[in-house]
């Protein structure tokens, strides 16, 4: 896992292609993303603008992927992501069609903000969507990079 601003976006160049494609598209952003859509960006990386309401932590679940990389990125309001070890957490079920493998178990939130992103990667189970103080809208851009 890693988590930083985006204006430090090609420290993590190093990291691959498409990484790289990735983190220059979300560094170059200059829309809302309060509004659903997938964006293709280039063979293997896609952005998913992902507008919604953070929830009480009760009300969100761990997931993971295995083929790819998640870039969340914020773009405006504010989250935290849950983060543990896939390895500390119990596997509920996967979906290998969606490349989903939901967990449930502790872990750490995170408060990101506008500009920060954090990248997980297949041993990293993240939380989406929880709500730092008080739920509030979160406009985020989610890249989808294949590894």
């Amino acid at each position: 896992m890693i988590i930083d601003n985006i204006k430090n976006a090609s420290k993590y160049f190093g990291l691959g292609k498409g990484f790289e494609a990735a983190l220059t598209f979300l560094a170059n952003y200059d829309g809302k993303a309060d509004e659903k859509a997938d964006i293709p960006v280039c063979e293997g990386v896609m952005v998913k603008c992902r507008p919604y309401m953070t929830k009480p932590v009760e009300e969100c679940s761990f997931e993971a992927h295995e083929k790819y990389a998640d870039i969340h990125f914020v773009v405006s309001g504010c989250e935290c992501i849950g983060y543990a070890p896939t390895d500390s957490l119990t596997i509920v079920r996967t979906d290998e069609a969606k490349d989903m493998v939901y967990l449930e178990g502790k872990g750490t939130n995170i408060p990101l903000g506008p500009g920060d992103f954090m990248i997980t990667l297949p041993d990293d189970a993240h939380m989406p969507c929880v709500k730092q103080d008080e739920s509030v809208f979160c406009a985020k851009l989610i890249a989808k990079v294949l590894l």
